[in-house]
C-alpha cells in the first residue's frame, strides 16, 4: 500500500468496549459466528482470483490491477452499505442489470485482470460469482485441467505465509477506502506497517488485515447465510474434478 494515500481512521477511546481489563477496538466487537469457520473451507476459495493475479502479474502488478479493477467495479455496486472488497463473492453486488454495461465499459481491464489470469478457473466453475465475466466460452470443459486449481489451493493453504498473507491483505485497502476500518491511535507500529506495505513490517500489516477481514467475513456470513455459497460450491464441484479414492 506504499505510495497510496490511505484514509486511516483512528478509533477514539470512547468507541472501544471494555471486556474485563481489556479494551476491544470496534472491529473486535463484531458478534462471533454461530458456527465454527475454517480458513481452508470457508474463506480460501474467496481469494482464488487474487491469487491468480499475484501468480500471473507478481505482487506489484497484482496490487495495481486489483486497485484499478475493483475501484472501477465499485461504480457498478448499487447496494449501499455493502463493500465490493475484491473477494470473489463480493462481485455478486454487481447485479444482472448492470453486467452488460460493466463488460462493455471495462473490457480492457477485464481482459488483464480477470480473463488472462483467471479465465481457466471460471470456465470450470459456472456457479462462481465472477463466471459471468468469462463470456463466449464453454463454462465446463469436457476435460478440465485440475493442476492449476490444485496449485492455487497449495499456494493459499498456508494462510499466514507470505503469499497468502499478501492475497489476504489486498481487500483491506477497499475497507479503508470506504471508511470501514478504524485503528486505535496508540497502534503506531500497525499504522506505519499499513502505510508502508508491502515494505516494512509486512507480517504486522498482514496480521491486522487478516483479523479485520476475518471478522467482517464472519459477520457477513451470519447476516446472510448464502454468503458462504461460493466456497461450498467450489469444494463440492471439486469432488467431480478429482474424486476421492479411499484405500
Amino acid at each position: 500500500m506504499s505510495g497510496r494515500k490511505l484514509n486511516l481512521q483512528r478509533a477514539a477511546l470512547e468507541e472501544h468496549k471494555r471486556l474485563g481489563k481489556n479494551l476491544l477496538p470496534p472491529f473486535r466487537q463484531l458478534n462471533p459466528s454461530p458456527e465454527q469457520v475454517f480458513w481452508w473451507r470457508d474463506f480460501l476459495p474467496e481469494f482464488l482470483w487474487i491469487d491468480s493475479l499475484v501468480h500471473t502479474h507478481g505482487e506489484a502488478g497484482a496490487a495495481h490491477l486489483f486497485g484499478a479493477f475493483v475501484s472501477a467495479a465499485d461504480h457498478f455496486n448499487l447496494k449501499a452499505g455493502e463493500i465490493l472488497d475484491g473477494t470473489i463473492s463480493s462481485f455478486r453486488l454487481i447485479g444482472p442489470d448492470g453486467r452488460e454495461r460493466f463488460l462493455a465499459e471495462l473490457s480492457e481491464l477485464i481482459t488483464d485482470a480477470v480473463r488472462l489470469p483467471f479465465g481457466s478457473f471460471l470456465s470450470v466453475y459456472p456457479d462462481c460469482p465472477m463466471a459471468w465475466m468469462e463470456v463466449g466460452k464453454d463454462r465446463r470443459p469436457q476435460h478440465a485441467d485440475a493442476d492449476p486449481i490444485r496449485l492455487a489451493i497449495q499456494r493459499l493453504l498456508p494462510g499466514k505465509d507470505s503469499h497468502a498473507g499478501f492475497c489476504r491483505a489486498l481487500p483491506l485497502h477497499r475497507l479503508l477506502a470506504h471508511g470501514k476500518v478504524k485503528i486505535f491511535a496508540n497502534l503506531t507500529d500497525t499504522i506505519e506497517a499499513i502505510k508502508t506495505y508491502p515494505h516494512g513490517d509486512r507480517y504486522r500489516a498482514e496480521s491486522f488485515a487478516r483479523n479485520v477481514h476475518n471478522q467482517i467475513l464472519i459477520k457477513r456470513a451470519k447476516d446472510d447465510p448464502s454468503a458462504l455459497h461460493w466456497c461450498r460450491s467450489f469444494w463440492n464441484a471439486n469432488l467431480s474434478l478429482a474424486p476421492c479414492v479411499y484405500g
